[in-house]
């Protein structure tokens, strides 16, 4: 089977760390400032104080897992949320006390960053057509 015939893998979970014991600050910035809905873990995993989050994806879930090892200050590993009203994120974020990061613009993709309270980077992104076509546009 040709490599471009075979089926594409999917995402079933995105995980990133913050410090042991914070898991209510954690759930806070979550679901009261990005909106996330809280999903029961495994009882097999409760003991080890993993939170997981559903998205708007059905099967596909934020897991967030305690880890003593800081998060480095300038990483720019990051996950991408797509939103529909940036203001009103921006906002939110803003009122929440999280840094904001302006990011380099992309053509139909009006975009930023920000940090969690962890140091996790997460970029925002509203999507408003093919940003890769529209930056293909030859001038004359």
């Amino acid at each position: 089977m040709d490599v471009n015939e075979r089926e594409l893998p999917k995402f079933q979970h995105v995980t990133i760390t913050f410090p042991p014991g914070e898991q209510t600050r954690l759930r806070s910035f979550y679901t009261g400032v990005l909106g996330f809905r809280e999903k029961p873990v495994p009882k097999v995993v409760e003991p080890s104080g993993w939170v997981w989050f559903e998205t708007a994806v059905p099967g596909v879930e934020l897991h967030c897992v305690p880890d003593p090892t800081p998060i480095p200050a300038d990483t720019r590993h990051h996950f991408c949320l797509q939103v529909n009203d940036l203001h009103a994120r921006r906002a939110a974020l803003f009122q929440a006390g999280a840094r904001i990061i302006e990011a380099t613009p992309l053509p139909l993709r009006p975009r930023f960053f920000a940090r969690d309270p962890f140091n996790n980077l997460i970029e925002f992104v509203r999507i408003d057509g093919d940003y890769v076509t529209a930056g293909q546009a030859v001038s004359v």
